[in-house]
């Protein structure tokens, strides 16, 4: 298949951003955030297709179709006015100066169910998207771009990429529903969602002295291969009973979930994998994002607030005192995740805030030893992903692209039962995550692979 940009203009917002909301001051959880602009793309097919999830097949209308998203997004910009700004990396503050969003579209030769029913390359998603290098060289960054990609058959793929400095996974699903929920609408309605920016005044921005540089790295000669791996809801339940009852205590009384015994058995594989590779057993540190919304009570964080409210905790597996057993590494999991949890539940004062991410970000960064590897995993699971309707039905898929860091990153499957996982290795790395995939005897999925390591 053969992506061609046809146009791009500049979205503005709709209405003028007024003067005293023109500097947005982000919040120390957003510094901390990868300063990348990570992508995702949403695929929609035609209305010649047997799927009720459907779009208008014809040119006439799949213009009218991009005419209208052109509206709609800027009419959305209005209420999320950053995102049409410009981020400057030195202040971390972005000027909302209305200067707009790229807004590209393109033709796709070939049929998207190709794509979506099929096994797409890496390298076919990754040109349904924003050029990440072309928003990283501006100076200061933008902060959003979007392409709109019109396949021959009539099906359409949104492709996004967002600046993840802004604004996390929820955030930025809170942005394309209500975008989403103004092109439905057709612009005739008032849309009743108002984000709120005020986690910069919750959590000021800071110089992050306490935070200690990395360690030089040796960064492996072969390239990152990033691939989709599906774990269907029967695989799901098979893991979920053969961790059984881990932990102690009330623990031991609950099953894991899908996101901890999907995420636990990766991780065995990648600690098994680092052993066949070195020849012996070696530490592994495991970083596992998750929402802290919810969670910081006395804060009265605002549930529409927009920006990254995300902590992490680590789980570390040591040769000689745990065991690769799933039970085993799914306890570590749920204990660490309700340490951690019961830790910034706890927390009275933004400064406690700072100190446990300054902590985390050390223990994966500066202080960790160069002989402990480190398995990076985050999950969008539960986040509604395919909740996004643009009047159209909802996506037939949600992919992502490929990533420039190794990480583990969960995503539900359609049904809501299944979780794909999309795993960015170092070549030689994944050469054996396929081979230990391919060993598997599950049945193929409908992306053309098995789902079970």
């Amino acid at each position: 298949m053969k992506v061609e940009i046809l146009s791009s203009k500049v979205i503005k917002p709709s209405i003028p951003t007024p003067l005293h909301l023109k500097e947005h001051k982000v919040s120390f959880l957003d510094q901390l955030a990868s300063p990348i602009h990570f992508g995702m793309v949403f695929f929609f097919l035609p209305s010649d297709s047997k799927s009720s999830t459907t779009v208008s097949n014809t040119n006439e209308n799949s213009s009218k179709t991009c005419d209208q998203l052109d509206r709609s997004l800027s009419a959305t910009l209005s209420r999320y006015y950053p995102l049409a700004g410009r981020f400057f990396k030195g202040d971390f503050v972005v000027d909302c100066n209305d200067q707009g969003v790229e807004f590209s579209r393109a033709k796709v030769s070939g049929e998207i169910a190709g794509i979506v029913r099929g096994s797409p390359e890496m390298k076919l998603i990754d040109a349904l998207v924003p050029d990440p290098l072309g928003m990283a060289r501006s100076d200061p960054w933008p902060v959003l771009a979007v392409q709109i990609n019109v396949f021959d058959c009539g099906g359409i793929a949104i492709g996004i990429r967002i600046l993840h400095t802004l604004g996390d996974g929820v955030s930025v699903l809170a942005f394309l529903k209500d975008w989403a929920s103004g092109d439905r609408a057709g612009l005739k309605q008032e849309l009743v969602c108002c984000p709120s920016f005020e986690l910069g005044s919750l959590f000021p921005a800071r110089k992050l002295v306490e935070l200690k540089p990395l360690r030089p790295a040796n960064f492996p000669s072969n390239r990152l291969v990033t691939k989709c791996f599906l774990f269907d809801g029967a695989t799901i339940s098979a893991l979920k009973s053969e961790a059984g009852a881990s932990g102690s205590g009330e623990l031991a009384e609950r099953k894991p979930s899908r996101v901890q015994a999907v995420t636990a058995n990766i991780w065995r594989a990648l600690i098994q994998i680092s052993q066949a590779k070195h020849g012996h057993s070696r530490p592994s540190l495991m970083s596992f994002a998750m929402s802290l919304r919810g969670r910081l009570i006395p804060f009265q964080i605002p549930k529409n607030s927009y920006g990254t409210l995300v902590g992490h905790t680590t789980v570390r597996y040591n040769p000689g005192e745990s065991s690769t057993e799933l039970n085993t590494l799914v306890g570590l999991l749920r204990n660490a995740i309700t340490k951690t949890s019961n830790d910034y539940a706890k927390a009275r004062h933004s400064d406690e805030i700072y100190s446990m991410l300054i902590d985390y970000y050390n223990e994966i960064g500066g202080d960790k030893p160069s002989g402990v590897d480190l398995c990076r995993f985050t999950s969008w699971c539960g986040f509604s992903c395919y909740g996004i309707d643009f009047g159209w039905g909802k996506p037939s898929w949600v992919a992502t692209v490929s990533k420039s860091v190794e990480l583990v990153f969960l995503l539900d499957d359609i049904s809501g039962d299944g979780i794909e996982a999309w795993v960015t290795l170092n070549e030689d790395d994944m050469v054996e995550f396929d081979r230990r995939h391919l060993d598997c005897q599950c049945k193929p999925s409908a992306l053309g692979i098995c789902c079970k390591l």
